[in-house]
């Protein structure tokens, strides 16, 4: 059930990042010509790529977290047999599962603070509270995703990505 929800949601978010991807390059595109050939800069076009870059960061981070695609280095994990690589899947996972949640957290506390003091954008005057609350839905799927890999890595199942010798204990 997990695979096949965690489907329609990575297609959403896969459609969600090429679309604020595609935007970016159009806004940037539109700026520098407006700037060099019309003396007339897209008002407020470096702030919508601001919020679009965060908005593209924090939805992949579902993404990068369901395929494991985090920052290893395998200095000693690769000298590891499978049981000691198991242990420490299950190790880092938990871990990134609280950094994530903590992460998520904290966002949604800066929200609720910027809801608060009503805060806009400088140039547009884009409400942040709402950038800074879908950041913390995308970071809370995260943490999400994560505590369903700590499962899985506990009752044994290897990584989505694995290579037949992870796979093998």
């Amino acid at each position: 059930m997990f695979a096949r929800a965690w489907t329609w949601v990575e297609r959403i978010l896969e459609v969600i990042m090429a679309t604020f991807l595609l935007a970016m390059a159009l806004i940037t595109a539109a700026d520098v010509v407006g700037r060099y050939f019309f003396s007339a800069p897209l008002p407020g076009g470096y702030e919508i790529v601001q919020y679009l870059m965060a908005l593209s960061v924090f939805a992949a981070l579902p993404l990068t977290t369901r395929a494991e695609g985090h920052l290893t280095i395998s200095l000693l994990t690769d000298r590891m047999g499978g049981r000691a690589r198991r242990l420490h899947r299950v190790i880092m996972l938990f871990i990134i599962t609280l950094m994530l949640a903590f992460l998520a957290w904290r966002m949604g506390v800066q929200a609720d603070h910027l809801a608060r003091g009503a805060a806009l954008s400088g140039s547009l005057g884009i409400p942040l509270a709402q950038v800074a609350y879908a950041m913390t839905v995308l970071a809370w799927l995260a943490a999400a995703v994560s505590a369903v890999l700590v499962v899985q890595a506990i009752g044994g199942k290897p990584p989505a990505q694995a290579k037949p010798e992870e796979a093998v204990e």
